[in-house]
Parts: C-alpha cells; structure tokens; sequence
C-alpha cells in the first residue's frame, strides 16, 4: 500500500510557511526600524490591503538605518518574499529570499532569522519542484532548532520547520532522520494552542514515518488512539481522512486486508464529491486515484473480481483524463496491481504488459529523478560555494575591520592618556578640596562639641544654686524632688552628649525634664505646653542634641516676666516635607521691649545658630513679634 499522506501536506507546507499573523490594518506608527517591523510583521494579508502592505514593507526597505543593516535588511526582504509566495509570485519572491539569504549569512548568530529564511528558501524550491533543494535548506533550518532549543522561534514556527524537513527526509528515504524530527516536533506541539494543525500533524507524519520503517505495531496504534481522541474532541477542525488513512496504513501492516479495505473506503468516500464540488486539484486526484488503485488491488487479493473491475473502472477514467497530473510512483502501484488483476483473470498478456509498464515507469522515473538530482546537485553545489563565498567574504570585512580598529586605536590612546590625566588631576585637586571642607566641618562641629560642654557647667551652677537655696530655707521635699529630677536630666544629657544626631523624642524628654526644673527654679512663675502633633513618628526623625534647648533657656530668661506670674512658654512641632518646624512662643514682659534674637545674643544661642547653619541652607530662623508683647521663633530644621 502507498502512502498518500506525503500528497495532502504538500500544499499545507506551502500556506504554514508563509503564514501570517491575526491583525488585518495597515499602518506603521513612528519608533524604531525594530518597532516598525514589530508592528507590521502580524498583520494579515488580505485582497484588500495587498497592495498597501507590500507597500508599506517596500517603503521600509529604502530607509537608510535598514540599507545599511544586514538584519534589518535581511529581515524586510525575507517579508516581502512571505507576501510574493502568499500571491503565488514566486518569481518576486525568490529574488527577495536570495537578497535576504545574501545579507543574513555575512552576520554572526542571528538563527531564528536563518531558520526562517532556510524554510522559505525550502517552500520555494519545492513549490517548483527541486526536491533536492528544498531538502537541503529543510535540513539547515531543522539543525537550528535541533541545535539550540533556545533559539528565538515560537512554537508554532519551531513545529513547522521540523515537520517540512521530515517529511522532505521521508521522501528520500531519511527515515531516522525524519522519524528524529517528527518526534521533536510532537514534543513542541504541546506548547501550540488547541486547535492548532500542528497539534495533529506530528502524529499522521510519525505513523506514516513507523510504517515505512516497519516500525513496532504497538506504537503506530499508540498514536492512532492519540489521533482519534483528537478527532473526537475536534471533530469539526481535523479531518478525518487523516485517521482513516492511518488506521489503513495499520492494518496494512497486520495483515488484516478486511480492516484495512473497510478504512481505504472510508477515507476514499468523501474524495470522490470533490471534483464535482469545484475543489478538484493535482493532491486530490493523486490521492484519490491512488485510493481507487489500492482498494481495486485489496479486492484483487481477495479474489472479488467484480469489485477489482468496479475501482480500476474509477482509476481508468481518472487516469484517461488527467495521466500527465498523476505521478510516477502511483502509475507504478497501478500497472503492479493492474498485472496481478489479470494473472487472476487469467489473461496473462494482459498482465505481462502490465508487468512491462511497470519496469518502463521505473526506468523513466529512475532516468527522471537521476537527471533531476545531478542538475539539483549542481545547483547545490554552486549554493554551497555562494555560500563559501560570502562567509570568506565576510572573514575578509572582519579582518579590514580589526585593521582599521588597530589603526584608529593609536589614534585614540593618546587622546585617552589626556583625558585620563586631567581626569587624575581633578580627582586629586577634587579629594584634596573635599578633604579640606571635611576637616573644616570636623573643626566646626569639635568646636561646637565644645562650645556645648561650656553650656553645661553653666546650667549646672543654676541648678545648683536653685538647690542651695532650698537647703536653706528648709524645703527638703522640695529640694528632693529638684534632685531628682535634676539627676533624670544630667543622665539623659550624658546619654545624648556623644551623639551627632539623636530621635526628636529623645529632645523632647530632655526638653520636659529641662522646663520643669527651669518651673521649680522660678516657683512655678510660668506655664509651658510641649505640643506634638498626633501621628508623628518622633522615634524616626533625627536631629542635632540640644539644638532646641538654647532657644527655649532664651524665652524663659529673656522672653517670661516672671513677676507677674502668668507667664507661659509654649512649644509646638509640625513637619512639613522633609522639614522640623518647632516654634516656640512666650508671653512676653510687661513694661519693658521684648528681647529676641535680633536684640540679647546669648553664648548658647550663638552657638546654636552655628550648629543650625551647619544643616544646610535650608535651615533657618525666623523670628516675629506677637499682638500681645509676646515673641515666637520659629527653627526650621532639615530632618534624616
């Protein structure tokens, strides 16, 4: 029995191998070359935007950034000839693929282009009949995928190069080869949508693939239940022909002619209509006079004359019309079992010319395909010196490159020894002037760090006064209490003393302890309120220690009538962005001009303003006078 399968996936070779994308529009958005071609590479060619799509492709190619990239080049010339094959102008697009293939072999890398373009390459050529090369660039485009499993390609293309080259190999008798393939290409359909063609090509191609090789009987059933299930579950996408012909071919195998006649009727049926229908072509006519022919010779060996006579009746009338469509091989198989028709007949000069058509076919064909072959050989041989050809050409750009590189090498180490000493040099004059700022940073911040241990002795002698005079007047409890508070405050400024930055709730409790002694020293001549907002995460922001004390000694000192006894100091922290807002208002004296920082200067506060300075030039101090006498001054202090 003759393996029909090869004749049904010719013509879907051709259409899957310039298959295009879903989109339908034209147009081509501003961007990159890589961008336009992204853009036009899925859109679907249609009757109504053939034109415009060549044109838009063509339009790309004149662009100088693609004129003077191989890949770019290489890549819109490849497209142009997808669209020529699509239209049947294989004339256009084989001098499209030549001028790709050109520009794509004189780059390094780049095997999803290759593999594409040896593809195309390969449906060209078998399109007009030059099996040998279409075999060839098959085989060099399935090496890629085989090669590298990483290589650029979706599935789907992946899938398609490995099924055309198996089947090419089968034709020439590969059958390891093709058999190595088209189990690859089973294991890549997996990742195809379902649906998809290739989902069931692999297993028709692995079935015919096992039978020419007379392969385990076990596993051509395996894939025909995988087969089946898929026809089953798709009953409208897959047609059936391809599950009858398989089953066919396994009965074949087994021996068992009943099965395998009951399957060659089956698959034959549906054929028969298509003539009728218009749909008529040279793969329906061989397939279907090949069905006429081996179902004829089933009926032969079973000795069913009438049913013989019946087919070869159908075979002779399609053969009278169409002979020069028909191939050899199914001429062969027609006049083998045309002669075992008539040795049952018992017309034996029948048979014997039969049997005489059949050695006069094969010689033709043997002459044929051997003169076909040595021509295509020397068609190969001149592609593979081309080929050759454009790889030393390239090695000689490669080297005339290098040359040219050395060249303009020497010209550039003097230019960069330059520029590498200025770049020494202001590094150095760079480190020596950062150095320098850095030191007289380190110098401020030592002195201010000493300038803040002066302030403390200061303070200390206050409390320590404040405390002598409870001693003396007797007020132990009092005196007590000043201690011990005293003491939280002394501890807590140890803590802090060695810190450049310290937690805003660190300063504010150095702050509660500081007013409450400041209360006690005065007898409770003022208030204060310490306000912090809700919500405020005092843990996370950082500032100087003992930056606000100074501020706040200055109010109550200068800022409180303290005679009166209603005076009020009252402190209130806001952030803003990045920035400390802390103000700090006081009640003012009676009588007498309100001091600020514009009039009495303190010791502490000239040092704080230094150490506020040293923030940045976002920190600052602004001072104004309140309606009623009273002063506010509001720090402004960047926070980390």
């Amino acid at each position: 029995m003759r393996n029909l399968l090869t004749y049904g996936s010719l013509l879907f070779l051709l259409i899957v191998g310039f298959s295009c994308g879903r989109k339908t529009a034209v147009g081509v958005a501003g961007g990159s070359i890589e961008e336009k071609i992204r853009q036009l590479q899925p859109i679907l060619l249609t009757p109504d935007n053939k034109d415009s799509l060549v044109r838009s492709w063509k339009t790309l190619l004149d662009e100088q950034q693609v004129k003077e990239s191989n890949l770019y080049t290489a890549k819109v010339n490849y497209q142009l000839a997808r669209l020529y094959g699509m239209t049947k102008q294989n004339d256009s697009s084989a001098l499209h693929l030549e001028k790709a293939f050109q520009r794509i072999e004189a780059e390094k890398g780049h095997w999803e282009e290759k593999a594409r373009i040896y593809q195309g390459i390969g449906n060209l050529s078998l399109a007009e009949g030059h099996l040998h090369r279409a075999n060839y660039y098959y085989n060099k485009a399935a090496a890629i995928v085989l090669a590298d499993t990483s290589v650029a390609l979706e599935p789907s293309a992946k899938t398609a190069i490995l099924l055309a080259a198996a089947q090419s190999n089968q034709q020439f008798q590969r059958l390891d080869l093709a058999l190595e393939m088209n189990r690859e290409a089973l294991f890549l359909s997996k990742l195809l949508p379902e649906k998809h063609i290739n989902r069931h090509r692999p297993i028709t191609q692995l079935i015919q693939n096992l039978y020419h090789i007379k392969g385990n009987i076990d596993s051509i059933a395996h894939y025909i239940e995988r087969l089946e299930a898929l026809q089953i579950q798709y009953p409208d996408v897959y047609d059936p022909y391809f599950l009858y012909e398989s089953k066919a071919l396994l009965y074949d195998l087994k021996r068992e002619p009943d099965s395998a006649l009951k399957y060659q009727l089956l698959k034959t049926a549906p054929m028969e209509n298509a003539p009728n229908s218009g749909k008529s072509g040279s793969v329906i006519l061989n397939n279907l006079f090949i069905s006429y022919v081996n179902i004829a010779g089933i009926y032969t060996a079973q000795q069913n004359r009438t049913k013989a006579t019946e087919y070869f009746a159908k075979a002779n009338l399609l053969l009278s019309k169409n002979e020069t469509v028909l191939d050899y091989d199914h001429l062969i198989v027609y006049h083998q079992n045309r002669a075992d028709y008539y040795t049952l007949s018992g017309d034996l000069k029948a048979s014997l010319h039969s049997a005489n058509e059949v050695i006069r076919l094969q010689s033709e064909l043997y002459d044929r395909q051997n003169t076909q072959a040595i021509a295509e050989m020397n068609s190969l041989y001149e592609i593979q010196t081309q080929e050759r050809s454009i790889q030393q050409l390239n090695e000689s750009l490669q080297i005339k490159e290098l040359e040219l590189q050395q060249n303009r090498l020497w010209t550039m180490v003097s230019l960069l020894a330059a520029v590498l000493l200025a770049m020494v040099l202001f590094f150095i004059y760079y480190g020596f002037r950062q150095r320098r700022i850095q030191q007289e940073k380190d110098q401020v911040i030592l002195q201010q760090q000493l300038l803040r241990t002066q302030m403390e002795p200061h303070f200390i002698f206050n409390t320590l006064t404040a405390l002598q005079h409870y001693i003396r007047q007797g007020r132990t409890k009092e005196a007590i209490s000043y201690l011990s508070r005293f003491s939280k405050l002394l501890r807590n400024s140890l803590e802090i003393s060695r810190e450049q930055l310290v937690s805003l709730a660190q300063e504010v409790e150095t702050l509660e302890y500081y007013l409450t002694l400041q209360q006690m020293r005065f007898e409770n001549a003022f208030t204060y309120t310490l306000r912090v907002p809700e919500g405020m995460e005092t843990d996370e922001i950082r500032i100087p220690p003992m930056l606000l004390q100074p501020f706040v000694e200055n109010a109550i000192l200068h800022g409180v009538d303290m005679k009166s006894g209603n005076g009020f100091v009252h402190i209130v922290f806001s952030e803003e962005r990045d920035m400390l807002h802390v103000e700090i208002t006081d009640s003012g004296r009676a009588g007498r001009q309100q001091h600020t920082t514009g009039g009495h200067r303190s010791l502490s506060g000239i040092i704080s303003r230094e150490r506020l300075a040293l923030l940045g030039k976002e920190a600052r101090i602004e001072t104004r006078k309140n309606e009623d006498g009273g002063t506010s001054v509001t720090l402004m202090i960047p926070v980390s």
